[in-house]
């Protein structure tokens, strides 16, 4: 008699079962009829899929998948996903292509219809906004909207596209307006842009918060001439040099000691606005670990080209830039400066790279606040730098495969509008509002129907992964209370 020593998996038998994540589907579906999407988007698209349904489709799909539009076009190849997602018919990507141009050709109107629905649904004490802007990396060349510019992707060999965010700041924090310009649009243009799309939708009163990036006279003008207030950051420039070189214990204010926090305040009495030079003693040893870093790789590239000049094979490294021009020849030597030992080449250097701003930074707020409010409303103003984060690296919009400038506003816009549901679950459920954006996508993915077949072709639903964050969304959309 033989016995049995290992264990061995049943052998599995294909089937026509269809899995589909239906807390996503039914999430998404939910929420964009809460905005009233599903009466405005018929206006823009009357023959033809629905144009609702296609864009319920690319953003459930955004939030699962999300490989490309021709992924989704894939996805919908199923007549059960079609089913749940309340679409007829077969979808081509060709289709789904030509909805997400739509979306994007009718940006503004989606966008002010978004934000007068949030404003009606929501009973919101405050309207403050926070504004930050950002770029995105672009697969592909002459887009009307693609340009080399400075890259917070830190992809500068491929071009890019700006966009600009604006949010309803703590504790409501939903996005409500998204502005996109091409690569190298200057930031203070794509911050009017976004205040002049939400201002009139904010109290009379309101403030808006946001960096150096939108902090141009204009900007400011604009802002008080709606009544609204601003808290900023500001470029420092050569007069705060001569306050920094100036400054007295007696007009320094201690905001956290702990910390190593303190500032020194200055109210202009013709135009009411103030100013607050911060100095931070973490933002110190920050910026000065970086200066001695450099200061360490001149001493060693230093070293390199007095030793390389030496042996008479003096090389074109990142010391010594060369620039080829067949009309030019260009001759490299090297002239040292004489130390005492590399420690005082390294104090040297350290010096030079200076600029003995080290560890400060500038505030502007058009109200006369007290150094403690102004720091503590512009630290708040990290949520929207979080919004953006979330938007690029958990509803993945990043980067762009698309060209056309409709189609580039459309991807983004329904992947704002993705963000967007993200953050309604967040906000109407208080105690989900410290739950990421990756763990709340991730849980309504796992919830699933799973079409179940028979011998003869007919099916049952079966539900599968129900867990307390996603039971916690959908208990009022999709799930009896029990």
């Amino acid at each position: 008699m033989t016995k049995q020593s290992k264990l061995r998996t049943n052998l599995i038998e294909t089937n026509d079962n269809k899995s589909i994540p239906i807390g996503t589907v039914a999430a998404v579906r939910h929420f964009m009829e809460k905005l009233e999407l599903d009466s405005l988007f018929p206006q823009f698209k009357g023959r033809g899929s629905e144009l609702f349904a296609l864009a319920a489709a690319l953003i459930a799909y955004r939030l699962t998948e999300n490989f490309s539009i021709e992924g989704c076009g894939r996805w919908l190849q199923s007549k059960e996903v079609r089913n749940e997602l309340g679409i007829r018919g077969n979808v081509s990507s060709r289709t789904l292509n030509r909805a997400v141009e739509i979306v994007g050709e009718n940006m503004p109107e989606i966008l002010h219809a978004v934000r007068e629905r949030i404003f009606s649904m929501y009973a919101l004490d405050d309207t403050d906004v926070n504004i930050d802007t950002t770029s995105i990396s672009v697969y592909g060349s002459n887009g009307p909207l693609s340009a080399y510019g400075y890259s917070r992707d830190r992809r500068p060999d491929l071009e890019q596209v700006n966009f600009g965010v604006a949010e309803l700041r703590h504790p409501i924090n939903l996005p409500i307006d998204l502005a996109v310009d091409r690569g190298n649009a200057a930031d203070p243009v794509q911050f009017l842009n976004i205040i002049e799309n939400v201002v009139s939708h904010m109290r009379p009163g309101s403030m808006f918060v946001f960096d150096a990036g939108g902090d141009s006279k204009k900007n400011l003008d604009r802002i008080a001439e709606h009544g609204m207030r601003y808290v900023t950051r500001k470029k420092m420039n050569v007069s705060d040099d001569k306050r920094i070189s100036e400054l007295r214990w007696d007009e320094i204010y201690i905001v956290d000691e702990e910390r190593g926090l303190c500032c020194v305040k200055h109210t202009f009495a013709s135009s009411g606005r103030t100013t607050y030079l911060f100095f931070s003693r973490s933002l110190y040893e920050t910026k000065m670990a970086s200066v001695e870093g450099r200061a360490r790789k001149c001493v060693r590239d230093a070293k390199d080209a007095v030793l390389y000049s030496k042996k008479g094979n003096m090389r074109i490294s990142k010391t010594v830039v060369k620039k080829f021009n067949p009309l030019l020849k260009v001759s490299i030597f090297v002239q040292q400066a004489f130390f005492d030992g590399e420690d005082a080449m390294f104090e040297y250097a350290k010096e030079m790279i200076m600029n003995h701003r080290e560890g400060f930074f500038k505030l502007e707020s058009s109200m006369n606040l007290t150094p403690t409010e102004v720091y503590e409303i512009y630290r708040r103003k990290d949520t929207v730098e979080k919004l953006i984060e979330s938007l690029k690296n958990h509803i993945n919009i990043k980067p762009l495969r698309v060209w056309s400038e409709h189609s580039v506003k459309g991807v983004l816009l329904l992947g704002f509008l993705a963000q967007l549901i993200v953050s309604m679950m967040r906000f109407e459920n208080p105690e989900i509002r410290e739950k990421s954006s990756k763990f709340i996508i991730r849980s309504l993915e796992n919830l699933t129907v799973t079409h179940v077949f028979d011998t003869i072709g007919r099916s049952k639903r079966l539900f599968s992964n129900f867990e307390p964050l996603n039971t916690t969304i959908l208990r009022e959309i999709m799930i009896k209370p029990g």
